[in-house]
């Protein structure tokens, strides 16, 4: 499995997802995670079967490029980096090979002649997530270019991974249709440490209620999202409720979001090490994102904890979950912050969004479903083959 950033241990949404991959693939065999960014010393053990590997050093920063031309969408790969892959790959023996997205696209042809299989794993379909940058103002880049590859890409492959039906209908819709494309969902993060029953409610000691956005905070639409919670949808929450508070939690948190620490009712927590006593204190989380793509990791783990739900539609978008019954949408400011002040006041009703959220997202994104949909991708199972 062939990812840029190291995947373990995991720290982004795309590491949380190439490592619940890899968890799920090695149920049927090794797996060899490996990073094209060198690999720091793992500091916990790693799961069964699996083993980690960089193609490239610290050294390698600035050899030359694999490649003499390189799309906007693509990452700069080191030279070396290419002949340590073929190296590993005789080594490991790999019957497949997982690309992770278009961004390595320059590793797909060369990975034909050392695996029986490439799969490529499409976090999310880039030329759509492009065009939604743009129209927040975010750094996206040109649609036109990203889908020439996408359509390149296709063409290279024994089979796609995607996020959602939805990301499956619109790669559908420009591709060949000759390369299957499974849907690959994105899994519970760190399932295997959730609470094997639903927690309890948390107090009210340290204000109620306690709202928590998770996710990477130097990326454009997390940075619209954070502000638009906590300069226009808390304060509306505060006029009914004074005690609500907002913690913002994530990684990189640009210079934005910092400046929203200074706001009333509002908290940063940077780089945090332990998710869990974030998620035991959150009464609800709120994520107004506008744009973004794949499917929403963080919304999975807080609703794995039974944290209700308020959301954009596009937030949940590819998560299949019932509106009303088992996640909350709007996608006004004014109607998010309403529907938060109504869950507050009507105790009975919580109980049991929190109730059916929590049963629907193991149902649909717990570890059994995630290791029979990548046994599937890999062509493992009776319909594949």
């Amino acid at each position: 499995m062939l990812c840029h950033d190291p995947a373990f241990p995991p720290a982004s949404g795309g590491d949380l997802r190439n490592f619940g991959n890899a968890v799920a693939a090695a149920e049927f065999g090794p797996v060899c995670l490996v990073s094209v960014l060198p690999q720091a010393e793992p500091s916990q053990p790693l799961a069964a079967n699996i083993r980690v590997a960089a193609l490239t050093t610290a050294e390698d920063k600035h050899a030359p490029s694999l490649g003499w031309w390189r799309n906007r969408a693509e990452v700069r790969i080191p030279r070396p980096a290419l002949a340590r892959l073929e190296a590993l790959a005789r080594d490991f023996r790999p019957d497949t090979i997982v690309v992770e997205g278009v961004a390595l696209f320059k590793f797909l042809k060369p990975s034909r002649l050392l695996a029986k299989q490439v799969v490529l794993d499409m976090h999310n379909v880039e030329s759509d997530l492009a065009g939604q940058l743009r129209r927040i103002g975010g750094p996206g880049t040109a649609a036109p270019g990203a889908r020439r590859l996408e359509r390149k890409a296709a063409g290279m492959v024994d089979r796609i991974w995607v996020c959602s039906q939805l990301d499956r209908e619109r790669l559908a819709a420009f591709s060949s249709g000759k390369v299957p494309i499974d849907v690959v969902a994105n899994g519970i993060p760190r399932s295997e440490e959730m609470p094997q029953a639903l927690p309890a409610q948390p107090g009210r000691s340290q204000g109620f209620p306690i709202v928590l956005f998770v996710g990477h905070l130097g990326y454009p639409p997390n940075v619209e999202a954070v502000q638009r919670l906590a300069r226009t949808i808390l304060p509306h929450i505060r006029k009914a409720l004074p005690a609500a508070r907002l913690v913002v939690a994530g990684r990189s948190p640009d210079a934005a979001v910092r400046a929203l620490a200074e706001l009333e009712g509002v908290s940063l927590v940077e780089n945090p090490g332990d998710m869990k006593p974030l998620l035991s204190a959150a009464h609800l989380s709120i994520v107004p994102l506008s744009a973004g793509g794949g499917t929403r990791i963080k919304i999975l783990e807080a609703m794995a904890f039974g944290i209700p739900i308020i959301a954009t539609p596009l937030a949940v978008e590819g998560l299949d979950l019932i509106e009303n019954e088992e996640v909350l949408v709007s996608e006004s400011d004014e109607g998010m912050a309403a529907m938060a002040i109504d869950l507050c006041t009507a105790p009975a009703r919580t109980a049991t969004l929190r109730a059916r959220a929590r049963d629907a997202v193991w149902s649909r994104f717990g570890q059994r479903a995630i290791r029979d949909a990548v046994g599937h991708g890999l062509g493992l199972d009776a319909e594949s083959r």
